[in-house]
Order: C-alpha cells, then sequence, then structure tokens
C-alpha cells in the first residue's frame, strides 16, 4: 500500500472487582496449517499475470518493465485492551494485500529511488486487498490492475528523475540503480503455533488490568496481540518464496501526573513467537505494581536540571540508545533524490562514507542476524527467511573491534558493486526498500559488573567537577505512551516544542551519588548523541538486555499525533531485536524536558468504588 508522510493538518484531522489471574500457558500452542487464502492456484494466476505484463506490457513508446515482483501478505492477528478489568477493545483483524512493484529503465538506470516534489504518490508500488475467499480468477484480475497501475507511475517518476537530473546536471554518477541477486525458490509452507484465542487473552488482560483500580493513575491499560504474516514473494528474475512470522506480546502501560502537569507515563513490552515466550502472570502482576509505584515516586521526584557530563545507558535504556541513535546508521541504501533534508535525516546515513574506519569504540562489535531467533535466553522478533525483495537473509558482521566493516544492504545500490545482504526491510519515499537493522546484537570487551560500572560512572563525574553521575532505564517509545486524550491545542504545542533531531525522552533516569545512593528525577530529554560519541564509549556491562519492539516508519512527534489505535499492542512496523550491554558514555547532555505539561483535573478522580 502506499507510504505516505503524514501531514500535521491530517494527523489532526483525525483525532477528534479483580479477577483471579488466568495461568500462563504451558505449552506451545499446536502448530496452525497452510494458509487457505493463499493457496498455490492463487500464485500460479499471479505469476502467469506477471509473465504476461514482461511480455505485453508497453505505453506507446514508452520503456517496457524490465523488472516486475509481487509481494503477497497475509495478516492475522488477535488483539484485545483492558482497563480497570474490563475489555475495551477486542478484535481479530485478518486480510490479504497484494502489492506490486515495476521497475522501469535499466539497472543501470531506472524510476526508482526518486521523489517527485508534491507527486510523493508516484513511485511505481500498488497494492490492493484481496477477499479472503479469492479466487484465481479474482486474484489473476488483481495482479493485472496493480500492475498496469505501477507501470504508470513507473514511467511517471522517470520522467521526473531523468528531468531532475539534466537539469541539476547530476548523472547519478554512474552508480546502477538496481543490483543482481540470486534467485531464490521456496514454495513449502511455512507452519507456525495457532494464534492464543481472544477470550483467553482479555480473560488474562481484564485480570492484569484491574491491578491499576485502586492506584493513583490517570490513564492505564493492559494489552495483548498475537499475530502472523504470511508472505509470498514473486519476481521476474525467478525468485518464488514463502516465509511466515509469528510474534505474541504484552503491554503494560500507565499516566500519571505531577502537581505542575507534566505527565508522567511509564510502559512494560514484552515480546515471543508465542505466549509461552512471555512472562507469567504472576510477573506481569509485579510489572504493573511496580508502574503504579514508579509513577508514584514520579510525582514527588524533582525535575531534572540541565546535565553535562558522564551517562550511563543501563537494561532497557542501553537498547534505546542503540534503537534510536546507532541502528538508524547502520543501513547503506542511498537515499532517495528528491527527499527533503527534514525526511532524510531518520533514514540516518552518518556511515555512509565511513567503510574501513573506526566508528565505535574499539571494545564495541556489532554483528545483526536474521536467521537467528533467541540470544541472552530471550526470544528474539526480528528474524526472518527472506527479506522484503525477496533476498535470502543473511548474518552480518557489520562493526568489529570498532572498525566499520560493512552495512546493511537493500538491492539498491550505494555504490558499484554493492549488491544485497539480505536486510531490506524499511520502506521509504520512492517506492524503495532501505537495508535496516533487524536482530542487531552488540558485544563489548572487558565488560564490567553493575557495581564497577557505577564505580566508573562516578569516577568520571568527579573528574569533570560533578558531584553525580546520570543513569538512564528507559527512553519512551512514541508508538505506546502516546495519549488520545490529548487536546488539538496540546498537541500542537508539542509538534512545536519537540526537537526532532533528538532522541525520544528517557522516562525513567536517576542520578547517582558518591556512595551508590540514587535519587530518582523526571522530565529528562537526553540530548543529541552523534555517532563520535560512541568512539568515546567508556566501559560497557558484563551482562546483556533483550528488547524486542516494532519500529515504525514515522518520527516520534508523528507517533505521539496519531495516538496508540485503541491502545493495542504495537503490531504495524518493523519486527526488531536489540541485544546489548549496559553502555557508559563519556559525555552527554541531558536537558529538562517542558513538553507535555497540561492542567491538571479540578476535582480528584472517582474512587475504585464509583
Amino acid at each position: 500500500m502506499k507510504s505516505l508522510a503524514v501531514s500535521l493538518a491530517l494527523a489532526l484531522s483525525l483525532l477528534g472487582s479483580g479477577a483471579a489471574l488466568a495461568e500462563k500457558p504451558k505449552t506451545e500452542p499446536a502448530l496452525g496449517g497452510p494458509s487457505s487464502a493463499v493457496t498455490p492456484e492463487i500464485l500460479d494466476a499471479v505469476a502467469a499475470e506477471m509473465d504476461r505484463a514482461m511480455q505485453n506490457l508497453q505505453l506507446g513508446n514508452g520503456p517496457k518493465p524490465y523488472h516486475i515482483s509481487y509481494k503477497i501478505t497475509e495478516v492475522d492477528v488477535n488483539n484485545v485492551v483492558s482497563s480497570l478489568g474490563f475489555s475495551t477493545f477486542e478484535k481479530n483483524n485478518h486480510f490479504v494485500n497484494i502489492e506490486a512493484r515495476v521497475r522501469v529503465g535499466s539497472i543501470d538506470g531506472d524510476n526508482a529511488n526518486f521523489v517527485i516534489a508534491g507527486g510523493e504518490i508516484y513511485d511505481g508500488v500498488v497494492g490492493f486487498t484481496l477477499p479472503l475467499e479469492a479466487t484465481p480468477r479474482m486474484a489473476s484480475r488483481a495482479a493485472w490492475r496493480v500492475t498496469d497501475d505501477a507501470y504508470k507511475e513507473a514511467l511517471i517518476q522517470l520522467r521526473y528523475k531523468n528531468d531532475a537530473r539534466a537539469s541539476g546536471g547530476n548523472a547519478g554518477d554512474a552508480v546502477p540503480g538496481w543490483s543482481d541477486a540470486p534467485a531464490v525458490v521456496a514454495e513449502d509452507p511455512v507452519l507456525v503455533p495457532e494464534l492464543e484465542p481472544l477470550d483467553a487473552m482479555a480473560k488474562r488482560a481484564n485480570a492484569l488490568s484491574a491491578k491499576f483500580r485502586d492506584r493513583d493513575v490517570r490513564d492505564s491499560r493492559v494489552a495483548l496481540t498475537s499475530y502472523l504474516e504470511r508472505r509470498w514473494y514473486i519476481s521476474s528474475d525467478g525468485t518464488s518464496v514463502h516465509d511466515t512470522r509469528r510474534v505474541s506480546g504484552v503491554l503494560i502501560a500507565a499516566v500519571g501526573q505531577a502537581d505542575d502537569g507534566q505527565d508522567l507515563a511509564q510502559y512494560y513490552t514484552r515480546y515471543g513467537h508465542t505466549a509461552a515466550d512471555l512472562p507469567g502472570d504472576d510477573e506481569l502482576g509485579k510489572a504493573a505494581e511496580r508502574l503504579a509505584d514508579t509513577i508514584d515516586a514520579l510525582r514527588k521526584a524533582p525535575q531534572i536540571e540541565r546535565y553535562t557530563g558522564p551517562v550511563l545507558f543501563e537494561g532497557e535504556g542501553a537498547a534505546g540508545v542503540v534503537r534510536y541513535t546507532l541502528a538508524p546508521h547502520l543501513g547503506g541504501t542511498p537515499l532517495p533524490e528528491g527527499l527533503r533534508p527534514q525526511e532524510a535525516k531518520q533514514f540516518g546515513g552518518a556511515l555512509n562514507d565511513k567503510l574501513g574506519l573506526k566508528v565505535l569504540a574499539g571494545s564495541l562489535s556489532i554483528v545483526d542476524d536474521p536467521s537467528i531467533g533467541k540470544a541472552a535466553g530471550k526470544a528474539l522478533i526480528g528474524g526472518y527467511k527472506i527479506d522484503d525483495e525477496g533476498v535470502a537473509a543473511q548474518k552480518v558482521e557489520v562493526v568489529k573491534g570498532g572498525m566499520l566493516k560493512t552495512l546493511l544492504m537493500s538491492r539498491t545500490p550505494a555504490r558499484k558493486g554493492d549488491v544485497s545482504n539480505g536486510h531490506a526491510r524499511r520502506t521509504a519515499p520512492g517506492g524503495m526498500f532501505h537495508g535496516t537493522a533487524t536482530n542487531l546484537i552488540l558485544s563489548g570487551k572487558s565488560g564490567l559488573d553493575r557495581k564497577k560500572l557505577v564505580a566508573r560512572l562516578l569516577s568520571e563525574a568527579k573528574g569533570n567537577g560533578l558531584g553525580y553521575g546520570v543513569i538512564v532505564k528507559q527512553m519512551d517509545d512514541a508508538a505506546i505512551t502516546s495519549q488520545p486524550e490529548m487536546t488539538r491545542r496540546e498537541l500542537l504545542a508539542m509538534f512545536q516544542n519537540t526537537d526532532t533531531d533528538l532522541p525520544p525522552p528517557a522516562t525513567l533516569v536517576y542520578k547517582v551519588y558518591p556512595g551508590g545512593k540514587e535519587e530518582l528525577v523526571r522530565a529528562a530529554q537526553v540530548g543529541e548523541v552523534p555517532i563520535r560519541a560512541w568512539k568515546d564509549l567508556i566501559a560497557v556491562g558484563k551482562t546483556s538486555t533483550v528488547l524486542n519492539f516494532l519500529a515504525s516508519g514515522d518520527g516520534y512527534v508523528i507517533q505521539k499525533i496519531n495516538g496508540t489505535n485503541e491502545g493495542a499492542v504495537p503490531s504495524s512496523g518493523i519486527e526488531s531485536a536489540v541485544v546489548t550491554p549496559d553502555l557508559l558514555f563519556k559525555e552527554l547532555d541531558i536537558l529538562p524536558y517542558t513538553v507535555g505539561k497540561r492542567a491538571k483535573p479540578a476535582v480528584p478522580r472517582p474512587s475504585a468504588k464509583n
């Protein structure tokens, strides 16, 4: 389907007694069968239409397609959301989509990876939703329609791209527009466990959400998701391959308010391949209690003052700083021509000209491995068999001993000789997939235990004349903490006052003093974390944290504006995982975060008896 930038105007216009906890599933669900919606006959019909288009599709004297591909996606998802012991949302969503991508010109220079100013929709990519009971004839007709439309868009895109290059004197530096990749044929069904049923998920969420009934929070919810995504990729260069992803997840979120009106959001998420990978209900219940306790403590906590000095990112905080400030720069796909500078920043690019150079501290190494499903004893959800261009997944050593060895590549080369290493997963304006992180594993030499790591933090702080150090334990995730009750005026103020060049705010931050005493502080914004800061990393921890998440293509502010989609566990985005030790940076800025202050309610919240 089209991936369009969401404007502020459009985003704003869209706004407008606890039961006993259910037992955690003890065994894996039984394997389900193959798809009944996308059959071999459906796929054969699409392939036949592709062959017909490659032979006959031409408009006037325009170029014929030199490459056509189809991605057929079947999604089946169960979502439940509960608040204060009662279900607020229960739904199964099951659909099939067919998407055609057409390339015209030649492998040396084609239409793709170009954005038409004011015509961003013309990208050679068109999608259509198929009925779940589609017949081969219906599939053939759908393939014919999307292919024809995508071809016409590709012609328009190619004309504008050639005109822009001619007027700007840019011949594309003679870099090919596309790279060859070996054909992959793997058509056998990939069977995965069945989805957890809605009624069992709702019972579990209701019991957990009742934990917040007597707690002083403004809003709270518990959500569970169980979904599968089947994908079939067919292309004119001989690839015909099938893959299936299966994920279950749990989310617990609560929001309070400080005396000065500052929102106090706390959240807890876990993902796995099935519910058997998720924590049990006892652990989840304790997590809910901890969130409420933390909000109580934050309400009394002082706001952090401006700080420049050593910062320790611990646990999920370490995974967050990797996710938001390092991972975006590991993709090697060139930015689309014509992309606005404001949009280009979200695709990183700080390492594109640093191959063979030292880019991180010498103690750090990075591997991205979509072929594995587990690390550090935890499930990883970023794995897959094929990427979104039909290329087989590959383990890639990105950084070794601080030296940049390679980047995560799609089939769009940045320089002559570049080829895909199976990491095309992120869509970008211009109709292309960009190489991006999947199961990103960061390791470090000479890891320290926590006591020594904190001692090193305090030693560095003392050397800078500071009386304390700072520990960041969690960073915000807008896909989880967005507030549906925010008014248009509050959203506009947030849009205007948020620095989109910075990482998301930190939701859990402590000052640590000599002797080890920790003081909770609130409203902290981590300053810019440039790539050069990673070269000055002082130390790493001994143990690793695993963070699974769904990486959105939208920036932090746009996610905040768009809201949380009924409060469900995020299930749209790129399944991703980060594995990392704790990370001690030599010097970063921590700023007071002043966005998100709202008037407090005029009367106290209702009691649990009301």
